[in-house]
């Protein structure tokens, strides 16, 4: 081997490595349920610690989903989806993006917050931040364009055709945001105890955040 390759061998930087802690919090969160989403969000804001702000946009992306690759796999698809949003919000932290959040009144106004902010917002906000962050880095899916196929007479829509446990899962995976969300938590609080429940306990020690109307 000349000395030029042994140099060039030598600068070649090691492969980037997994991290225990981001790997736990994977897993911890495909066993939360509930708090899917704050697990999630927590293991993918440790791992993109590791991003390379040297690496192309897609590529510093890309080299941290790889690395995590084996422990995302088999995992419910709400987490890895999440995760990658959180990495890409995390590899473009100054970017400007503006979404949709609930408001003090309970309606739906539009935020215009920096994509690292973005990581603290609800799911489906925090998703469509993710999504404004590859389109203007020119990330997003590129789709043929087409008519939607009309459903046969009689034929129920496809997303009526869930289960019950289908669709018991996905209200289950956004619990956590809903039940910590500073407006809809009193109506929660509220509707149950109309059912002869009470939320104490199952809050104890959590963190409201936002503002609820006054």
């Amino acid at each position: 081997m000349s000395k030029k390759t042994e140099s060039a061998a030598t600068e070649t930087a090691p492969a980037m490595q997994p991290l225990a802690e981001v790997v736990a919090g994977i897993k911890k969160a495909e066993k939360a349920a509930g708090t899917m989403l704050a697990e999630t969000r927590e293991a993918a804001r440790k791992a993109a610690e590791q991003l390379n702000p040297a690496l192309p946009m897609a590529e510093r992306i890309a080299e941290v989903m790889a690395c995590y690759s084996v422990a995302l796999e088999g995992v419910n698809h709400n987490i890895r989806a999440i995760f990658k949003d959180v990495i890409t919000l995390k590899a473009a932290e100054s970017c400007p993006v503006s979404v949709q959040v609930v408001g003090k009144d309970g309606k739906k106004v539009e935020a215009h917050v920096s994509a690292s902010e973005a990581v603290d917002l609800p799911k489906h906000a925090l998703r469509a931040a993710a999504q404004e962050v590859r389109e203007v880095h020119g990330m997003a899916r590129k789709r043929a364009e087409r008519k939607p196929k009309a459903a046969p007479a009689g034929e129920p829509a496809p997303d009526m055709k869930l289960s019950d446990t289908e669709r018991f899962g996905a209200w289950l995976g956004e619990l956590d945001e809903f039940i910590t969300d500073a407006v809809l938590h009193p109506q929660i609080v509220a509707h149950l105890a109309g059912l002869g429940y009470t939320l104490g306990k199952a809050v104890q020690g959590r963190k409201i955040s936002g503002k609820a109307a006054a």
